[in-house]
């Protein structure tokens, strides 16, 4: 009975040194697992030794100081081994908690985002959903968990879905816009920004949507307000048209028919000849100047920094306030359109400065940075408030024009008031079609 104990003890012994051989292999931690698989082995040579001298067949483990030895040795190895992993235990315990820290902390920023985020499945089923997308749909997260993300969008944006999906498993990442469609039936466009990831080793697919129905609503405002602003042009260059050249030429034909009446060589005629020549000149002139307010040539032969000094300086004549203007590294390397582009809309600044503004200093600087053409304007005005300039139009009917002309370009307009007076910066790509 005894030699059966001693026995089992020892294969106890030899199956502990299996297992702790085998997270030996998969742990970090190796010297304290050695430290332990080596006084198993003691251990399981300490009951080998008793059972040879229970069955007689060798007195070694009573003999000699062997087994006491063996024994000194396990203590020490098992000590210092357990020792170690306490240590590595106490290791383990501090990164879970700070793992958990990592998890609140992430699920914090997860519900608390603005934004409606979601983790789909790779087919596009909805596994995981923040508090503000539920807020959003009207659904809570248990009615939104499982659900088909072609569920929540509007009717005519279903079939889309899976088209989506599969250019996310191809490219890794996907952007677009679709609309949403709430518990209620309340439909919101949004702009939805996926990628392809990985959780616990398998693939998801993390979808953060943005509602656009501001952006979608400003910018049917700047269309409307370049609608505006090509038609008032229209109306001003056919004004000056018809109430500059039109009696000018009209003028000049009357003269013209009663130059048959008159004797050849007459004073009376040489005189209309001479008034001719004159309305002709004014005509000339006045042609000139509508042209010029369409397209100024001082732009088109010397550039934009030529053009806007000359502007400047004539409003600095006037006294009415002082422009400073500073431009850095502003070279003829930009296309005529930009150089138009960016004339228009320091003018149309600079007026609406002028009218409503009541301001006595404008400070401009122009200059070209790392392939960006940036405009920094700044005035010492009343301000105003850009929110009710975009939605009424009133008094500044240009500030929509211009940001839909920065718009076109792919560019950013920021825009704040600094208290007194205002401060614009714009930054447009000088070769659009090389930074894309």
């Amino acid at each position: 009975m005894i030699a059966l104990i001693i026995i089992g003890s020892m294969l106890l012994r030899l199956a502990t040194f299996a297992v702790v051989i085998n997270y030996y292999k998969v742990s970090r931690h190796r010297i304290a697992w050695l430290l332990i698989a080596a006084a198993m082995v003691l251990l399981a040579l300490e009951s080998l030794f008793e059972l040879l001298a229970l069955t007689g067949i060798s007195s070694l483990a009573r003999t000699t100081f062997i087994p006491h030895a063996a024994g000194l040795a396990v203590s020490l190895l098992m000590l210092t081994g357990t020792a170690m992993i306490s240590t590595i235990l106490k290791r383990l315990a501090s990164a879970e908690r700070k793992k958990e820290n990592i998890e609140r902390r992430f699920q914090m920023l997860f519900n608390t985002s603005s934004d409606q985020v979601f983790v789909l499945t790779l087919e596009g089923s909805i596994v995981e959903v923040n508090l503000s997308a539920c807020d959003k749909l009207g659904m809570s997260r248990e009615e939104l968990l499982n659900r088909h993300f072609r569920e929540i969008k509007s009717s005519t944006a279903v079939e889309g879905v899976m088209d989506h999906v599969h250019d996310i498993r191809n490219k890794g990442k996907h952007i677009f816009e679709t609309e949403l469609c709430s518990k209620t039936g309340q439909r919101f466009p949004v702009e939805i920004n996926c990628r392809l990831v990985e959780i616990d080793e398998q693939p998801f697919i993390t979808c953060i949507a943005r509602n656009i129905s501001e952006r979608r609503e400003l910018d049917k405002k700047v269309r409307i307000a370049i609608i505006e602003t090509e038609e008032k042009e229209r109306k001003r260059f056919a004004k000056e048209i018809h109430d500059g050249l039109g009696p000018l030429l009209s003028a000049v034909k009357l003269y013209v028919n009663e130059l048959e009446s008159l004797a050849d060589n007459s004073d009376e005629k040489k005189e209309f000849i001479n008034h001719i020549n004159a309305m002709l000149n004014e005509a000339v002139d006045s042609a000139r100047n509508i042209a010029n307010n369409i397209t100024p040539k001082i732009l088109s032969d010397f550039g934009l920094k030529q053009a806007l000094s000359t502007f400047t300086e004539t409003i600095n004549n006037t006294n009415l306030l002082k422009i400073n203007t500073s431009f850095s590294s502003l070279e003829r390397n930009i296309s005529p359109t930009l150089e138009l582009i960016f004339y228009r809309i320091t003018t149309e600044l600079i007026n609406n400065t002028i009218k409503h503004a009541n301001a006595g200093r404008i400070d401009i600087s122009l200059i070209t940075k790392d392939q960006k053409l940036i405009l920094n304007y700044q005035d010492d005005g009343n301000g105003f408030d850009l929110q009710q300039a975009i939605d009424k139009g009133d008094n500044h009917m240009g500030v929509k024009n211009i940001i839909s002309r920065v718009r076109s370009l792919g560019g950013t307009f920021t825009f704040r008031n600094t208290s007194p007076g205002i401060s614009i910066n714009i930054s447009v790509d000088i070769n659009p079609e090389q930074t894309k």
